[in-house]
């Protein structure tokens, strides 16, 4: 293979990432203030706002806090299901003395 076959191949890898990165920012977009699937969530209060921290997946874990008033705030994001574990462990500790919201 010579160095044109390369530079051609590179050139199409490089055009699929960025067709691959407009649809992940499209799905981002439209789906902003929504849930994927949500695999844990709990009742918490954070700066005195009652709500609910959620952990969910789309393309990516999300650790978020939707407070009562509807605000959304991410705590944490990560393709990897063991650190957002970690991260859901640290926060369900600090956050356990709100068990009704």
């Amino acid at each position: 293979m010579g160095a044109k076959e390369v530079l051609t191949i590179i050139k199409l890898v490089v055009e699929g990432a960025e067709i691959v990165l407009k649809g992940v920012k499209l799905i981002e977009d439209n789906y902003k203030n929504h849930y994927g699937f949500i695999h844990k969530s709990m009742p918490a209060i954070i700066n005195d706002e009652k709500g609910f921290l959620i952990w969910d997946y789309i393309l990516y874990n999300e650790i978020t806090f939707k407070s009562e008033q509807g605000e959304i705030w991410s705590f944490f994001t990560s393709f990897s299901d063991k650190e957002t574990q970690d991260v859901w462990n640290e926060l369900e500790k600090k956050f356990e003395m709100a068990s009704e919201v």
